[in-house]
């Protein structure tokens, strides 16, 4: 198996998302892959109907690989979107597909989609400057949540209290950033600082860690020095997530979501989830469950390939809490009554 994965940037202690790579590197070697890491801008396109295949990297021919993991996420640009379709069209297998990518790159495009298909999502309003406070205040109330429109690992995103706060922020972005995009969210009080990071590979739900502020905040991010322990999914929880990653058509999917008072809200979806804390919290090995999961869905030969049912069997299951059957004397008072049971009257207390 060839295989290429995308990144921005240079692998290189401190960057952030290139212990991904790292981690993708080292089961690429376990499983006899070959995995080329490799920047999309770095690609010269050249499209001609007359010829087949074409790919050109710093100058040089490449072989056609088997398959290519995108690892640029929210950070994707233009160029990486072409270069996605580029190999898209001459048929090459990719995990998560470019459209899919560039729904969930945008925060409010990936609502109104899951709002679409009637699932919970916060009240959102996007934001047009001059910035309409009555109106924010009216449909979403305080405190609440701004966020840029594109942003990863908790960036761009701060909570204002009150209107008096919102005001200085409004005042803030009108006067300096009046080109850029906002999101103006409902405040979900129950995860405040809370949240469940679901990991799903080919529409099962394989791994699952709570996040948790530990200063205080409400942004529970793990690269902003949030903590992490496993969590486990409920079955209503772990088909959310599935079906959020089924919406947007994403193979590989992160799925953010939080606690609301009557039921779960879904916070967001990430095409390139990082999952250093989920390995370290569930003790998974979330680069052979990809490559393991791609392999099968694209008829790719993969070393090792009979253990993608018995690893996804085995990740699926300890992921969700275990069913506890009701008590017996539960069980036995929720029979119905006997005609004779139903007639016989009850003794009086002595």
């Amino acid at each position: 198996m060839r295989c290429w994965l995308f990144f921005n940037r240079d692998v290189a202690e401190g960057v952030p998302e290139a212990h991904e790579v790292i981690r993708f590197a080292e089961a690429a070697k376990a499983l006899d892959i070959e995995l080329h890491v490799l920047k999309p801008s770095e690609f010269d396109l050249v499209v001609d109907s007359a010829h087949g295949w074409s790919a050109i990297y710093q100058g040089k021919e490449l072989k056609k690989p088997d398959l290519i993991i995108p690892r640029c996420g929210s950070e994707t640009t233009y160029f990486t979107l072409a270069v996605l379709r580029h190999f898209e069209r001459q048929g090459v297998a990719i995990a998560n597909s470019p459209a899919a990518i560039e729904s969930v790159a945008d925060k409010l495009h990936t609502l109104q989609v899951l709002a679409g298909a009637k699932l919970p999502v916060p009240k959102t309003i996007l934001g047009k400057f001059p910035i309409d406070v009555d109106l924010v205040e009216r449909e979403l109330g305080f405190p609440v949540v701004v966020k840029k429109l594109r942003g990863t690992r908790g960036a761009g995103v701060v909570l204002a209290e009150n209107r008096n706060q919102f005001d200085d922020l409004a005042n803030l972005l009108d006067g300096t950033t009046s080109g850029s995009d906002f999101l103006f969210q409902q405040y979900i009080k129950a995860s405040h600082g809370r949240d469940v990071r679901v990991l799903v590979i080919d529409g099962r739900a394989v791994a699952a860690m709570e996040r948790q502020a530990t200063d205080g905040g409400f942004k529970s991010n793990i690269s902003l020095g949030g903590s992490a322990k496993p969590f486990k999914l409920t079955k209503p929880m772990a088909d959310l997530a599935i079906n959020v990653a089924r919406e947007l058509n994403l193979e590989i999917a992160g799925i953010d979501i939080l606690f609301d008072k009557d039921g779960y809200r879904i916070c967001e979806a990430n095409s390139a989830p990082g999952f250093q804390g989920l390995e370290r919290a569930c003790a998974i090995n979330v680069p052979e469950l990809v490559f393991l999961a791609m392999g099968k869905k694209f008829g790719i030969p993969v070393r090792h390939s009979d253990r993608w049912e018995q690893a996804i069997e085995k990740a699926a299951k300890a992921v969700l809490k275990p069913v506890r059957p009701p008590k017996l004397e539960v069980l036995v008072e929720s029979l119905p009554l006997t005609p004779s049971q139903a007639r016989r009257p009850r003794r009086k207390p002595a």
